[in-house]
This record gives C-alpha cells, structure tokens and sequence, in this order.
C-alpha cells in the first residue's frame, strides 16, 4: 500500500500539480458525501432502473405464439466467408478470356501488320494490338463526326428550310421573287426518290419537300410572278471534299450544298434503285432544287412567271413558310446506320458554323478536331480532313475510337445511332439467327485497301455485359474487304457469345 502511495505521489510530482491539489484537499475538511464521485454513481443507477423496467415489462408483454416456430432454410447457407464465389467474377472471367483468346489470333493473323484491334470489357483491356497506330479509317470516321456533332448541338436540333420574298402575299399573290433559303437538312427529298428504298427504312429519316409546297398552299399562295430562287448562302460552294476523282464520278456523295434536295441528284435509274451506281449529279444542287420546289408548286395550281435561278434573300425578307428537319438524334442514326457520305459532310459545314460566318469542309474538321480536344481525347496520329471518311488523308487510331465508344457521351447517345446486326442499316444483313442478332451495334468502314468495324456488342448470355471494339486494316489489296469480312463476321459473333464460361449466376454464394 505505501509502495502505491509512494508512486502515485512521484507521477503528481512530475505532471506538476499533483502535489498542489493534494495539499488543498488536504486543507479543507470534507463531509462524507463529498468523497463520493458522482459523477460515475449517477450514470450506474440510470442504466440500473432502466434495466429494471425493461424486465418487468418483458415479463408482462404477450407472446407471438408464430414467433416460436422454426424456420427451415431450403438452401443451406455452406459458402465460406473468404470464397471466390463471393466474386464469381473471379471465377467466370479467366475462363471467358480463355475461351475468346483464340478469335484475335484468327482475326489477326489474316489481317497483316497494318491493323489494329482494341477490346475493351468495362474497365478491362481483353485485348490491344495496335492501339496507337495511325491508320486510315475510311467510315470509322463517321464515328467522330457525329460524336462531336452530338457534343455541340442538342439531340433534338433541327434544320430549317424556309420560303421568303421582299413583299408580303397579297391576294395569294407573291410580287417578285419566292426564295427557297436552305437551311442545310441534309435529307430534304422528294417521295419519289425516298420511294427507291422500298421496305429498308428502318433507321431513316427524310423531310418531305411536298409539306413545304402544301404548306404555301395553306397560306393561300396562288400565283408568284417572278421566279422561285434557290438560296444556298449558308454554306460555301466548294461540291466535294478532299476526295480522290473515283469516289466523286462514283457518286459516293452528291454535290455539297446548304439547299439540295435528293442528296444533290437529278436523277436515279430505276434498276439500281437504293445505289450510288447510275445516278446522275445536280451541276448546281441549289438551281436544282429550286427547280423541282417550283415543279411542286406547279402541280398544285401555282402559277410561276419565270425560270428558276440561285440568288440570296433580301435581309428584311418575309417568311411565308417554314419546314423543320427530323432532330439531329434521327439525322446520325441515318448517317452512322447507313453510312451515308452525303449527310456527315452536311453535318461538319454546320460544325463550322460554330466559329466562321460560313459552313465549310475545312473549318468543321477543325471544329471536330476541336472538340476532341477539349474533351480530353488522346489524338496522337490523328488527322481529320473531312466528314465521311472518303477522303484517304484521314487518319485515326484504334485507340482514339475505343475512348469515344466508352465516353459517356458516346454510350447514351452515339451507339445507338450505328447499325444494328441483324435489323438496322449496313449490317441488317449479317448475324441473322445468330447469338450477335440484335446484340451488336457497329460502324462498318470501306475504302480500297481499306476495312474497319467498330462498335459495342452486348452479351447475347450474360445480362449487363457489354464490349467494346475497334478493328482496322490497312492494305494494298483491292479486294481485302471481302475477304476481311470473311473475318468479321464470325469474329463479332464470338463476341456477342462471350462470356462463354459458366454464368454468373450458377457461381455466385451458394
């Protein structure tokens, strides 16, 4: 007892004031309950009466007599607390991943060296070869075009074509000229050239020219005594991309313009109905389709006093009426679906718009440039010369086209605007009755010497599993794409089977 004493006053002499303290204490008399610490007893005998009555009323509540019947587990809970089957990913993936390794040996090794393939599964690198390298897209480039179309404008975005003239109707009469003022859709038609596509509309979209002629004749128009102007102003006069003289004599694309109708073609032959073979090329889109609004309104009992010509609206013109375009969502899923030339390149001179007082090739594949850009994008090796990807001096890289599909920009709004296997645009007609039916999404890619596929596929097995690819070939032969897609096809199917491992599901805790 002295030898506790004895420390307890050494550890109060080293903090300094446990002397002192003792020693007032010490000095003044104290009652018997001022040695008691109440401080710890209060505390004790709340929690005490506390106890005490939750006793006496357990024992005087009533029993739940159900409450008492044993509960029989149908599955018994066996799965130990540290078991892989806790994360049956662990379990699935390394079998999966075996189970696909064959494929990109077999897809490239009949690609050659100048190829690339890039697959992606979440947050997971199933597969790079190539990534970086730079190579020509062909209508991958599409890809970025209306990604960064999307980027800039809001997915119900429209294009407004619109009549104007310097004096307002009187008497259903138009004193002068009726101006059509192109507004840059890229898809403003007449129904007879819709007509050559027949059944195959799943995933277009078009405006009718005739609604902007009815709609003059809601108005009361009857007669304009001048001529019907085409107004192309919008846009600049350059008909054609940075693109090679077979592709333009081929009509890959119709002349470029803010104010075409039928994609910029005169005429289309009745026996390649839904081809580019045969077609016969506005020399001036804008004269054109002042040309045939003016046919429109003819047909409908208006009388026209001259010639159709091209010419720019007065700034104070009045507006008789207006016709709006699809949104922009339904104008890509057309694009990317059916990998329409024409359509991207409209879409890249409205890009430009965004910086210059006119739409042009040049200035809008420097806006796509832009975007990426600012939005982070590796760009290496990279080189954007126009919308479509006809033009043979573009270059992407397999890796760039992976981080737009995986963007989240790129996954609620981009895929789905590109083809659908089995159903939708350029590969409704592969994957037919197979495990890729439905399940893939994808941009097809043809130059010569040039193939490319990218896109998303969704596990035909596996519910929420998706994966991202990207694959490109570069070569000399002419012929390579069809003997490339010999390739594809069975190559995306192999991915719309994965995980070809036992389900989730079958290895998760028991």
């Amino acid at each position: 007892m002295e030898e506790r004493r004895a420390a307890t006053e050494r550890r109060q002499a080293q903090r300094g004031t446990g002397r002192r303290a003792t020693d007032r204490r010490a000095a003044a008399p104290r009652s018997i309950l001022e040695e008691i610490p109440w401080r710890l007893v209060v505390p004790m005998v709340v929690l005490g009466l506390i106890s005490a009555g939750s006793w006496r009323y357990s024992q005087s509540a009533s029993i739940d007599e159900t409450a008492q019947v044993d509960f029989d587990y149908p599955v018994p809970l066996d799965t130990p607390l540290l078991s892989a089957r806790r994360i049956p990913e662990t379990l699935q993936q390394p079998i999966a991943d075996a189970a696909l390794a064959p494929e990109f040996t077999t897809i490239l090794d009949g690609s050659g060296p100048a190829s690339c393939l890039v697959v992606n599964e979440g947050d997971r690198t199933l597969h790079s070869t190539n990534a970086q390298i730079s190579l020509v897209p062909a209508s991958n480039q599409k890809i970025l075009t209306t990604y960064a179309a999307l980027s800039v404008f809001s997915p119900a975005r429209t294009f407004q074509t619109h009549l104007a003239s310097a004096d307002p109707l009187q008497a259903g009469r138009i004193t002068g000229d009726l101006y059509l003022v192109g507004g840059g859709d890229p898809f403003l038609v007449t129904d007879d050239f819709q007509a050559q596509y027949g059944d195959a509309q799943e995933g277009r979209t078009s405006t009718r020219l005739e609604t902007l002629a009815d709609a003059a004749i809601a108005e009361g128009l009857t007669e304009v005594t001048g001529a019907i102007i085409g107004d192309e102003s919008l846009f600049d006069d350059l008909r054609y991309g940075p693109w090679a003289e077979r592709l333009i004599v081929s009509h890959q694309s119709g002349p470029l313009s803010a104010l075409t109708v039928n994609e910029g073609f005169s005429a289309w032959p009745e026996e390649f109905a839904g081809s580019f073979r045969g077609r016969t090329a506005a020399e001036n889109p804008a004269q054109n389709a002042a040309a045939v609004f003016a046919g429109l309104l003819a047909e409908r009992g208006v009388s026209i006093g001259e010639a159709s010509s091209v010419g720019t609206a007065p700034p104070q013109a009045i507006t008789l009426a207006r016709l709006a375009s699809a949104p922009l969502s339904e104008i890509v899923t057309h694009i990317n679906s059916y990998s329409n030339n024409y359509g991207a390149e409209v879409l890249v001179k409205h890009l430009a718009l965004e910086t210059e007082p006119q739409g042009t090739t040049a200035s809008g594949a420097n806006q796509v440039l832009q975007v990426l850009v600012d939005q982070g994008f590796e760009l290496g090796g990279v080189r954007i010369d126009d919308g479509s990807g006809l033009a043979e001096s573009n270059r992407l890289t397999c890796g760039l086209i992976a981080q737009i599909l995986e963007s989240p920009r790129g996954q609620s709004l981009l895929v789905d605007t590109l083809s659908i296997g089995g159903e939708r645009g350029s590969i409704a007609l592969r994957h037919d009755g197979t495990p890729a039916d439905g399940q893939v999404f994808a941009k097809t890619g043809t130059l010569n010497g040039v193939t490319a596929l990218s896109g998303v596929v969704e596990s035909s097995s596996e519910e929420d599993v998706e994966l991202v690819f990207t694959y490109i070939v570069n070569g000399e032969s002419v012929g390579l794409n069809e003997e490339l897609k010999g390739l594809q096809i069975p190559f995306v199917e192999a991915l719309a089977a994965y995980p070809d491992a036992p389900l989730i599901a079958s290895l998760s805790p028991r």
